[in-house]
């Protein structure tokens, strides 16, 4: 077999992982009410299903990440798929909700270190010119995990039922791992580097500032995205059979988005940010006038998508590059900081269905966070500017001391 092959086989093994692990994460979106019908629980209480996963990403990730550090990377992958396939296992047979949470805890430990690891190793596998391209290969899991995986996944449960959905989740891992195992070599442990560095460049005031921004971005998107089947079924008033068809168009949308983020992110990282997160806040209050015609949901949903997938890798871009000095804590915190995001945005859209006033108010609550969010982004890259500008005009000013003398 010729090296660019084999090259390509190792990529499509951790496109196929990522696509397994990003279905598991987002899937239970799609499926609340069966989830909810199945376990004889609330429709709020089945929404902490991703509030525990996003939490335990969040402040499991950097935990795990520091306990593998000796190993190597292609035993990371397989070690962390094992336990992924545990926890699906568990949740398919579980007899109750307090185990599908176990399994939930479980598969959400392997999220943040085996994204990381999966760049991390894509970038290792091709030449240094094309590493970008190799990156983007992996990420595409994510894309097609939103696009294929959770309307599959809430056919699946519509179908048959929520448990052959987490049944199917545990195949397309253990065929990941099969890839891996075959393709993957066995060499190449993660870059170590100085923490006490990593944590002095974490302390810089915009870095701070970014990360928190972040965190309220990621909530005001997953209290939408948490609840968006009953938003759509009880708020707007779509079949339940159409759900997974416009779930699809979601997920087109979320590829879309993410290609015009990034290049959004490469010309004006700054600007993008800000008026990506601007527009959240608007697409927030545009899914609750949706919620009050099915046509104009359809558009809306499509364009929510968008700017969502589209801030994504603006926030990204912007944590890493304010944080230079920290590309892997850089990596690992924003990856915990859209896990906390995510689960105060679905407790947050749990609490607010529980308060009585109907599943069309979370898109307004929504837009409260992404408000927020907004407001500490334009902030920061106005102090930044200002900064920016006093030190322009310091060095002129030397300039000019140093001519007159």
């Amino acid at each position: 077999m010729r090296q660019g092959d084999l090259v390509y086989l190792r990529i499509v093994g951790l496109i196929v992982a990522i696509f397994g692990v990003g279905t598991s994460e987002l899937m239970p979106s799609g499926m609340l009410e069966q989830l909810a019908g199945g376990l004889d629980i609330s429709l709020a209480t089945a929404g902490l299903s991703v509030t525990v996963y996003a939490l335990t990403m969040a402040v499991g990730g950097p935990l795990v990440s520091a306990a593998t550090t000796a190993m190597t990377r292609k035993r990371i992958l397989l070690f962390l798929l094992g336990i992924f396939v545990l926890g699906n296992g568990i949740i398919a047979v579980a007899p109750g909700y307090a185990v599908v949470l176990v399994g939930r805890v479980l598969t959400a430990l392997t999220h943040g270190t085996f994204m990381a690891v999966s760049v991390v190793t894509a970038g290792s596998m091709v030449p240094a010119h094309k590493s970008g391209s190799a990156v983007a290969g992996v990420q595409l899991g994510i894309n097609l995990a939103t696009v294929l995986g959770v309307p599959f996944g809430t056919l699946l449960a519509q179908r048959l039922s929520w448990r052959s959905s987490f049944a199917a989740v545990c195949v397309i891992a253990v065929l990941a791992a099969v890839l891996i195992m075959i393709t993957v070599p066995d060499s190449g442990t993660p870059e170590s580097s100085s923490v006490r560095s990593e944590v002095r460049a974490f302390s810089r005031w915009n870095v701070v500032t970014t990360v928190v921004a972040t965190v309220l971005c990621s909530a005001g998107m997953f209290t939408i995205i948490t609840y968006l089947a009953p938003l759509l079924t009880r708020g707007t008033g779509f079949p339940a059979e159409v759900v997974p068809l416009l779930l699809l168009g979601y997920g087109a949308g979320s590829v879309i988005g993410n290609s015009v983020g990034g290049k959004l992110a490469d010309k004006s990282l700054s600007a993008a940010t800000a008026v990506l997160s601007g527009s959240l806040t608007l697409t927030c209050l545009l899914c609750w006038l949706g919620t009050f015609s099915r046509s104009a949901m359809i558009p809306v949903l499509l364009v929510f998508a968008l700017v969502t997938f589209a801030l994504i890798p603006c926030l990204q871009t912007r944590v890493v590059k304010t944080a230079e000095e920290a590309p892997t804590l850089s990596l690992t915190v924003n990856m915990s900081a859209f896990g906390l995001g995510a689960a105060i945005g679905s407790w947050y859209g749990g609490k607010i269905i529980e308060l009585g006033v109907g599943v069309r108010t979370v898109p307004i609550g929504a837009a409260v966070l992404a408000i927020a969010g907004m407001s500490v982004i334009v902030i920061t890259v106005l102090l930044e500017r200002r900064k920016t500008d006093a030190s322009r005009a310091d060095s002129r000013n030397r300039t000019a001391e140093k001519e007159v003398i």
